[in-house]
């Protein structure tokens, strides 16, 4: 006799049903990256685990991915001449460290994750709670098409940031009445329309990361964001594979090294640190050199995961 399936809810809240887990060969939904976007999938059984060693990989692949599609960007702002600002909102949040601009970081990645990738389950909480979320974003970018100023202040635009978030309360008022009178309705959809889905999160998360090459609602902007598009794909399938707990820890670490790289590079350029103390100048340089080689030994790891990636190994 068999016994009943768990539930996919109870098993991501758990992570293995009953102390144990299926092989990865027994469950169609746990493939190599290149073969799951040919038909994404929301997976029926527990996370595959990911141990760490691997997730350091996928680290440095997003790293590679990221950077190679940032220097493709340099390549068509150059040879098409778009008018991409020297300091946009989030280019100076990148370039000058603040108290706000650390409480940005700490929510950003997992509010960004609850957006638009939480609701890529079969799991009705997850489902409902990245809608909600969903909501949020999908109305900021609907709000990038009105007329608004632009302010450049850190200060000001951590708090313009958080008081963007207040369309939760009726989006989570609508997600609650569907998942109380529609649940089952809203559940197939998903199913049925995984690849939908799951590539819907991934263009719209790209999309609403145009301000980071403009001041104005461009065309040309939406162009640019290959990177971001491509970060999200890479952390919707960690999600999808490894769990949600994976992508929110994958996307802080791309951030914080980015954005630690981003803030040394301005103590350093700026008058912030007085130079003829040999303390704060060693200091600096030694965290500079730390910072960088992490940087490098992951992208020389990203070129090993692309090379298996390629072979349909990972």
């Amino acid at each position: 006799m068999h016994s009943a399936p768990q539930s996919i809810e109870s098993i991501e809240d758990t992570g293995h049903p009953d102390g144990e887990r299926p092989s990865d060969s027994a469950n169609p939904d746990f493939r190599p990256l290149l073969t799951f976007l040919r038909r994404p999938a929301f997976a029926s059984f527990a996370p595959s685990r990911l141990p760490v060693w691997l997730w350091l990989g996928w680290i440095g692949l997003l790293l590679l991915v990221g950077f190679l599609s940032t220097v493709f960007n340099s390549m068509l702002i150059n040879a098409f001449h778009w008018p991409a600002p020297i300091v946009s909102p989030w280019q100076y949040f990148f370039t000058h460290p603040s108290r706000s601009a650390f409480a940005i970081l700490l929510v950003a990645p997992m509010l960004e994750e609850l957006g638009f990738r939480a609701f890529l389950s079969s799991a009705p909480k997850f489902v409902f709670i990245g809608f909600t979320f969903f909501a949020v974003y999908v109305y900021w970018l609907i709000q990038a098409f009105l007329p608004t100023p632009v302010i450049l202040r850190s200060s000001w635009f951590a708090i313009t940031y958080f008081s963007q978030f207040w369309p939760v309360l009726p989006a989570g008022a609508i997600s609650f009445l569907l998942y109380r009178y529609r649940q089952e309705a809203v559940l197939v959809f998903f199913r049925q329309r995984a690849g939908w889905v799951f590539w819907a999160s991934c263009i719209l998360f790209g999309a609403g990361h145009y301000q980071l090459y403009t001041n104005h609602l461009a065309w040309w902007a939406f162009a640019l964001v290959m990177p971001q598009f491509l970060t999200g794909v890479g952390l919707a399938y960690l999600r999808v594979r490894f769990g949600l707990r994976w992508s929110i820890a994958s996307h802080y670490a791309v951030d914080i090294l980015f954005a630690l790289s981003c803030w040394l590079h301005y103590w350093a350029s700026s008058s912030w640190l007085d130079f003829s103390a040999a303390s704060s100048f060693g200091l600096l340089h030694g965290t500079l050199v730390t910072v960088a080689a992490v940087r490098l030994v992951l992208l020389a790891y990203g070129f090993v995961v692309l090379w298996c990636v390629l072979r349909f190994l990972w």
